[in-house]
């Protein structure tokens, strides 16, 4: 058998101020090959080096870059809004809950109706029966009324103004401020009413008329 031997190598080498660096690796290779191969006949040399390794450090540092299946995520913040909120203002007309009864004159039957201020200027109203009716402020003027029935009507400002009032009753009717210029009251009734505060009502019309009260005097049926 062979004996392990230990091949060491020269520590010291003196360096030739002209000779490499490069050149003293390559004598100490050279050196380590031949004592290699003078134990080339033995399977079992183990050989030791005392050659240490120098390893590279590699310095470059890897930059992470990002992969090409990235997605790329961006948050945005919602912007916050402001409501305006537009307010409408709707004005209601006035309405009223008076409810007029004009369509009564169709059937001449207007006892107890609303006729407020309604203007029947000229209209033909004969025969109508008016009793008990409320008429403030209507307007009759040249309107033909022949006939027709105001017995205890309100007929407050009420224009009869030129109008035709032939044989019409105005029992207990309210005349306060009722106007008659020119009116027609041939015949008429004025029996149990105030006239004190009827306008333009002249004598020669009251002559004409068939009864009516005045100075204490009740000449009613």
């Amino acid at each position: 058998m062979c004996r392990v031997l230990r091949v060491v190598t020269p520590c010291t080498v003196r360096r030739h101020p002209f000779i490499s660096l490069n050149a003293v690796k390559v004598l100490r290779i050279a050196l380590l090959g031949a004592s290699l191969l003078a134990l080339a006949a033995c399977g079992d040399v183990q050989v030791s080096s005392t050659s240490t390794e120098v390893g590279v450090i590699d310095t470059t540092t890897p930059v992470d870059s990002p992969s090409d299946d990235a997605t790329l995520t961006t948050t945005t913040e919602p912007v916050p809004t402001t409501s305006v909120e537009a307010t409408t203002t709707t004005t209601v007309p006035v309405t009223t809950t008076t409810v007029l009864d004009v369509a009564c004159i169709k059937t001449t039957t207007c006892q107890f109706a609303n006729l407020v201020g309604v203007d029947f200027s000229r209209l033909k109203l004969d025969f109508v029966n008016f009793q008990v009716a409320s008429l403030a402020g209507a307007s009759f003027v040249g309107a033909n009324l022949n006939n027709s029935i105001f017995i205890r009507a309100d007929l407050t400002a009420v224009n009869f103004e030129g109008a035709s009032l032939k044989n019409v009753d105005f029992t207990a009717a309210t005349l306060t401020a009722a106007s008659f210029k020119g009116a027609n009251v041939e015949g008429a009734v004025l029996c149990d009413v105030d006239l004190t505060g009827v306008l333009d009502l002249t004598k020669a019309q009251l002559d004409q008329v068939k009864k009516f009260k005045t100075k204490g005097k009740v000449y009613c049926p």
